[in-house]
């Protein structure tokens, strides 16, 4: 039997800090793909682009490892903490934050055409407010963190 790839719902929450546009991308070939594929898309439908956190790429790097080490797949961790829990506990402070995850998904365009078919993982997609952004995969673990400092 082939597995799909699986998504949860979107996470989003009103109510951080920096993200330094000339901050490298991820070190991972296919992260910074979809860093690009996601700014594309942002565009194409009038947002900005995203700037890059390394702090938000941290946590979400962070949580992509841990669903894979502990065997989970959700936005809350097996010790009951949230993206918005993990971004304060890093001393992200932020006006709004959203998280997609995904797993299954091998490569960039893939989790990107994932995520554009699932009504709440596309609205934080093309969230204009949320200005910040980091990535985090972890073999097929995706996170997509994003911030409005």
């Amino acid at each position: 039997m082939r597995r799909l790839p699986a998504l949860v719902v979107a996470l989003a929450l009103g109510a951080c800090e920096g993200g330094d546009p000339l901050a490298p991308v991820s070190a991972d070939p296919e992260a910074a793909r979809f860093a690009d594929l996601v700014n594309d898309h942002r565009v194409s439908v009038g947002c900005a682009t995203l700037s890059w956190s390394g702090p938000v790429a941290g946590v979400a790097q962070a949580h992509s490892e841990d669903m894979v080490a502990r065997s989970f797949f959700s936005h809350t961790n097996p010790d009951g903490e949230s993206p918005f829990d993990r971004l304060a506990a890093a001393g992200i402070g932020f006006s709004s934050a959203a998280e997609n995850i995904a797993y299954g998904y091998p490569s960039a365009e893939a989790v990107l055409a994932g995520w554009l078919g699932s009504p709440g993982h596309r609205a934080n997609i093309e969230n204009c407010a949320l200005t910040q952004h980091g990535i985090g995969l972890e073999g097929t673990h995706w996170t997509h963190l994003f911030i409005r400092p």
